[in-house]
């Protein structure tokens, strides 16, 4: 074989020490750079490999442990016969002295994983058994059951019956105690609304039965002539179902008018329409289809992801984790986000039989803008009102779910009317691949080809040429004719019209006819085509016991959620979603993958890739003193794997409490309980402060209707809650009140997590201050680690807090041996260093600094006391595991530690020693002094040169350390003061 020339060998050679070099930062590629050394290109004389291994020599005194000098041993057994098992290795480590010295332990990966068994076992529906029956409600006179869906059915077992409660008639032992409906001085309608006494005899049916109507004399005209309301107006008083994105039933009376005449006509026609009082805004657009062209809205295409984009029955499944932090807030609806029930069905049947690619064309014809009023001023539908009035002061879930199924979780609070113009093609994956053609270019030359044939009214788009590739020449020139199938997802217009734009592969291509009568029909028959959404629960306001049922509605929505969580699904194939759909789970594929269960994959699929998903959440905690309760939840179903997301979403969720006075029966709660009969302005002649409102948890005890300046009032607290501070607050001159400089708390701890084989002693519901708890481990022969018992501390909190490695272990800890130093044993009569590996069960306590490698590591107490004894390069930096933070400080901590040895005085100071230029303070920590309070001392001079400054400048090691401390940038020129020039 031919010699390199020998300049090309010395680059090669350089170039081989610099990655080396940079293995210092990357350690894991060292491995590959070693076996290089034996390919032919560094092959050298013996004299140069020598200086070559020399410099290898060099660079390696600053390397990290390389870990691949410990071989991995063999793959465990798959921890599951089905349904996404992992296999395990160990590192096979040998406890030599390079071992120790290069801190092996913490930089090395110590185990591997990798997924096995992926396929899926059948697995039958399994539900709870039927709850007791409830009370018999005396307002419905009926009696209800529940059972819950405990594990779905997946991968082909079994399904089971979708009934999920059951009711019967009964007598009931009490009467009904709704409160009355109060209309005060409203007219009272004989269905139970109010009404302004203006809207009677007014030719309008504003009550809904025309009792407003009745025995009139005279009748007033609030429109000169009857308009037509405008289209689409009724669709929005429509219920919203967030978690499947449907509308439901009337939850808004938006054919009620109201006292004002208003009447809006699109700029085009002079047609009228009258607006409903619910909305504050409604702007009508379009009047005739050419009024499209005016405005002309984009046509977009869209690459469609089945897994992310699935929507309904991802809403009653795994949506309904993420909609829970939002499902008390305001939701957008976009266009994005529209995939129908029925359409998601149909999509992910076909994408399970071959690999598919799905394109998305859509465009949305808007008709009209709307924005309701405030919640406070809407009118509801009679049935939902009747609803509402009919619940039970007494949590039933039975009945208090059902008003989401009937009228969904939200309203519709602003958005737009109209038409959208929306298909969904299926592609074989296969064969786009073989086109030779990008997604970018398919998607173009579809939107094209559908602007050209089908769209009238849309923005012009960019020309590119899409009839000479292999795709087209097999399909006649047309993308749309090289579909599998296409899904329509039409919204708005007539049935008959909106069905023409559908796409079938036998039959026509619809054309600009087809698009143009769909148009028409929308102008009359206009869909919610954008939206946002507000809580339903928000409507629950002026009926008797609102406040009551609206905390019973909260209660009932979140265990809603929880009962149709895709947290119950097993892991599917091939890093697929799994989505529950009632009482079945099935998998929605990625990408490159298909089958029934998303078990097959296309040829270029070779990702190992696990996404993490939540488990279900665990039950709530008791009601601490911030009177919020919480739950928590994992990212282990599975936990993410080789590079896959983290589960999206919180790990805990807090609720706030309800405090009543009352712990055995519900009470009627108002919104206005507290303010009725409290006057709005003070007598004619009276100055001084209106009532005012109570702090949380507490309540006045004088409760006057108006106070004198000067005068003070009272808050006393609730039976449980003891007041913290003054009690008293004063009237102001301004006619305002004082701060209150005090609160009333529940002083008590709740009790604390604790891992499931430990219990504590006492177990109780609450702790007062000062209290004691302790931890006994469930297991014989095992005990509590690191701490056994803990007290509710004046913070409302444990002390010491919990530690993150609480565990029951058999384990002795480390206490060091008295009569030695720390890190050694008595052996005989002399005092000897413990073995290192006598340490390796000891959880990590401390961050050191390994002078070595000069890397921050965490290590247990053992290994740092036993290891300094053998004289390992292990510098203290703190207590408590190295935090993201260590690495800025660690330029700081290695010159610490380099010019540790060169200090005169050591002091110690708990785990630490501080040096010339620090002071131990009380908490057992060394804290830097200025460099102005350093003593001169000439034992130990350096020169040195600050970075804004050219002079070089001599400086002890306490000023010189104390600036660095401080951050000054500076060069150690030499050791000594700096000779003069």
């Amino acid at each position: 074989m031919a010699r390199q020339p020998f300049a090309k060998r010395r680059s090669s050679h350089l170039l081989f020490i610099q990655k080396m070099q940079h293995c210092r930062k990357d350690y894991h590629h060292c491995s590959a750079l070693l076996i290089q050394l034996q390919a032919p290109s560094l092959m050298a004389p013996c004299s140069q490999l020598v200086v070559l291994l020399q410099l290898l020599g060099w660079t390696s005194v600053g390397l990290a442990c390389f870990c691949e000098r410990y071989s991995w041993g063999s793959w465990s057994a798959c921890s599951r016969t089905c349904n996404h098992g992992v296999q395990y290795r160990q590192r096979n480590f040998r406890y030599d002295d390079y071992y120790w010295r290069s801190s092996c332990s913490q930089l090395c990966q110590k185990q591997d994983s990798r997924a096995c068994n992926e396929h899926s076992c059948p697995i039958n529906c399994l539900l709870t058994d039927f709850s007791p029956w409830s009370d018999c409600s005396p307002c419905a006179k009926k009696q209800f059951r529940t059972r819950a869906v405990l594990t779905p059915s997946q991968f082909g077992g079994s399904a089971c019956s979708v009934e999920l409660a059951e009711e019967r008639p009964c007598y009931p032992s009490t009467e009904c105690k709704l409160a009355p409906i109060d209309c005060r001085d409203n007219f009272k309608c004989d269905n139970g609304r109010c009404i302004n006494q203006t809207l009677t005899c007014n030719k309008q049916n504003d009550c809904g039965d025309n009792s407003d109507e009745r025995d009139c004399l005279d009748f007033k005209t609030v429109c000169p002539a009857e308009k037509r309301v405008a289209p689409g107006a009724d669709l929005v008083g429509n219920g919203f179902d967030a978690m499947a994105e449907e509308p439901r039933g009337a939850v808004l009376d938006n054919m009620f008018m109201g006292a004002v005449c208003n009447i809006k006509r699109p700029q085009s026609t002079t047609l009228y329409h009258r607006i409903p009082h619910n909305f504050a805004n409604f702007d009508i657009k379009v009047g005739v289809v050419e009024d499209f062209s005016t405005e002309p809205q984009p046509l977009h295409t869209q690459s469609i992801n089945l897994k992310k984009s699935i929507s309904s029955e991802r809403g009653q499944g795994s949506q309904s984790s993420l909609l829970l932090p939002f499902i008390f807030l305001p939701i957008f609806f976009n266009k994005e986000r529209s995939m129908s029930k029925t359409t998601t069905k149909l999509a992910l049947d076909a994408s399970k039989k071959i690999d598919s690619k799905f394109l998305r064309v859509h465009q949305v014809l808007p008709v009209s803008t709307f924005k309701m009023m405030d919640s406070e001023n809407l009118v509801l539908s009679q049935p939902f009102l009747q609803f509402l009035h009919a619940l039970p002061l007494e949590y039933n879930y039975a009945l208090y779910r059902e008003i989401f199924q009937r009228f969904g979780t939200h309203y519709y609070h602003s958005g737009v009317l109209g038409g959208r113009y929306d298909l969904l093609y299926q592609y074989s994956r296969e064969e786009l691949k073989s086109s030779g053609t990008t997604e970018e270019h398919i998607r173009g030359c579809l939107a094209q080809e559908t602007t050209w044939t089908i769209i009238l009214y849309s923005q012009h788009s960019s020309v590119r040429r899409c009839s000479d590739d292999r795709m087209t020449e097999k399909y006649q020139g047309s993308y749309i004719q090289a579909a599998e199938k296409s899904y329509s997802m039409v919204r708005g217009g007539r049935t008959r019209e909106a069905a023409a734009l559908a796409w079938e592969r036998q039959g026509s291509t619809p054309n600009q006819v087809s698009f143009k009568n769909w148009a028409k029909s929308v102008l009359d028959n206009p869909a919610v085509v954008e939206s946002t959404v507000n809580p339903i629960i928000d409507l629950v306001r002026g009926i008797p016991c609102a406040v009551t049922k609206r905390r019973h509605l909260r209660k009932a929505l979140l265990q809603y959620l929880d009962e149709f969580d895709s947290c119950k699904c097993a892991p599917c194939p091939n890093n697929a979603r799994p989505v529950l759909a009632g009482t079945e789970c099935k998998c929605v594929c990625e990408v490159g993958t298909f089958g029934l269960h998303c078990e097959k994959r296309a040829p270029d699929y070779t990702s190992e890739r696990v996404d993490g998903y939540w488990s279900c959440w665990g039950p709530w905690s008791s009601c601490g003193s911030t009177m919020r309760r919480h739950r928590t939840r994992r990212c282990d179903n599975p936990a993410p794997l080789r590079g896959g997301q983290p589960c999206s979403g919180h790990s805990r969720e807090e609720d706030p409490c309800h405090v009543s006075i009352f712990q055995k029966q519900q009470t009627c709660d108002n919104d206005d309980d507290f303010t009725v009969g409290w006057k709005d302005e003070l007598p004619p002649g009276v100055q001084g402060c209106l009532r005012p409102k109570s702090p949380p948890y507490s309540f006045l005890r004088k409760a006057k209707q108006y106070y004198l300046f000067g005068e003070d009032e009272e808050f006393q607290c609730y039976t449980g809650f003891d007041l913290e501070g003054f009690q008293f607050i004063n009237c102001l001159p301004d006619g305002t009140w004082s701060q209150p400089q005090g609160k009333c708390l529940r002083k008590v701890c709740l009790p604390p997590a604790v891992p499931d084989d430990m219990i504590l002693y006492p177990n109780k519901d609450e702790y007062r201050v000062g209290d004691l708890v302790g931890l006994n481990c469930k297991q014989q022969g095992l005990f509590p680690q690191p701490h056994s018992s803990f007290t509710c501390g004046n913070s409302l909190t444990w002390e010491p807090p919990l530690p993150p490695d609480l565990r029951c272990t058999d384990e002795e800890p480390f206490v060091p041996d008295g009569q030695c130093r720390p890190g050694q044993t008595l052996q005989g009569s002399q005092c000897v260093c413990m073995a290192r590996d006598s340490c390796l069960s000891q959880p990590e306590a401390l961050c050191i600094l390994n002078t070595d490698v000069g890397v921050a590591v965490s290590v247990s107490l053992c290994t740092f006391h036993v290891g300094r004894c053998h004289g390992d390069p292990l510098f203290f930096i703190s207590e408590g595991v190295c935090d993201p933070a260590v690495s800025g400080k660690l330029e700081w901590i290695k010159f610490r530690a380099q010019m540790s040895s060169k200090s005169p005085v050591r002091q110690m100071c708990g785990l630490d020693t501080c040096y010339q230029w620090e002071t131990c303070v009380a908490s057992k920590k060394c804290e830097c002094k200025s460099a102005r309070n350093c003593e001169r001392d000439e034992q130990q001079m350096f020169c040195i040169k600050l970075t804004r400054s050219p002079r070089a400048r001599s400086m002890d090691l306490c000023s010189m350390a104390a600036l660095k401390c401080a951050n000054y940038d500076f060069e150690i020129l030499s050791e000594g003061v700096c000779e003069s020039r």
